[in-house]
């Protein structure tokens, strides 16, 4: 079952899209699915809808939306996107999920893809009860200005200029994007060092967009429970959804049950 909502952030509506089996379920977990850069909550190769119907498919409930300024969500993405805007967006859809009725008392895990990864990574919020970080961008400034965007684009943002055709497609970008980042220095393996819930990585050992290495990193950092899964795939996990989709609703399934061991110990 698919239900559209919009979710007030920051002034605007982002468009959202919850699927569930139902919306009067127990002891379910709540995945709140964030997408990377440039895409948008269905996700490249429909990455993020392939995602989301595996949870609900595993009895899960699974919550995607359009960041401000992507998808269907209003704003600018040339002006709007920017990674602070991304961690205001996340907080205020997670203040949603908590407050609607039906999902009252349900644990909420966080997923996300690529940027996105990095979004999920830096929140901070003990109530989380876990997160799952598929390709993440772990080290923002160093994967923009060498790969991302490349050393070219990355100085003429600097300089103050709109920026286009990024990673083969036709966005445009503000200086606002980069100048956020310098300003102020989003060092997700630093700041996961204060997490302790559940942690799985998924990273594709093709990837040219974002290097397998920082997803390493963060595992070895990592100071929680935490898992790693390493496949055969790029970024965007081209030809291998059905290999992620199984690890990831695997996984959380394993989340479940022992949350509901501990409702019952109690």
């Amino acid at each position: 079952m698919k239900q559209h909502e919009w979710i007030l952030s920051q002034g605007r509506k982002l468009s959202a899209m919850i699927q569930a089996h139902s919306f009067t379920v127990t002891q379910t977990p709540v995945v709140i699915c964030c997408h990377g850069f440039t895409s948008e909550k269905v996700g490249s190769n429909q990455l993020m809808l392939h995602v989301a119907n595996a949870l609900e498919a595993a009895g899960l409930i699974a919550v995607r939306f359009d960041f401000t300024g992507s998808g269907e969500s209003e704003g600018d993405f040339v002006d709007d996107t920017t990674i602070k805007n991304w961690q205001e967006d996340l907080h205020n859809v997670i203040q949603w999920v908590k407050n609607l009725p039906e999902f009252e008392g349900l644990p909420v895990y966080l997923l996300g893809h690529s940027l996105g990864g990095l979004i999920v990574l830096s929140h901070d919020d003990d109530a989380i009860a876990g997160r799952v970080a598929l390709a993440p961008v772990t080290q923002p400034i160093e994967n923009f200005q060498n790969i991302i965007l490349g050393p070219e684009l990355w100085q003429q943002s600097i300089a103050g200029q709109t920026i286009a055709n990024f990673l083969g497609k036709g966005f445009s970008l503000s200086p606002n994007f980069v100048n956020d980042l310098l300003e102020n220095h989003y060092e997700p393996l630093t700041q996961i060092e204060s997490h302790r819930s559940p942690l799985l990585i998924v990273h594709g050992q093709q990837d040219i967009v974002v290097p397998p290495s920082g997803s390493e990193r963060l595992y070895d950092r990592y100071q929680g429970e935490k898992e790693i899964a390493r496949i055969q795939a790029d970024h965007v996990f081209t030809g291998k959804h059905d290999e992620l989709t199984a690890l990831v609703t695997e996984w959380l399934l394993n989340q479940k049950k022992q949350w509901i061991a501990v409702c019952h110990a109690h």
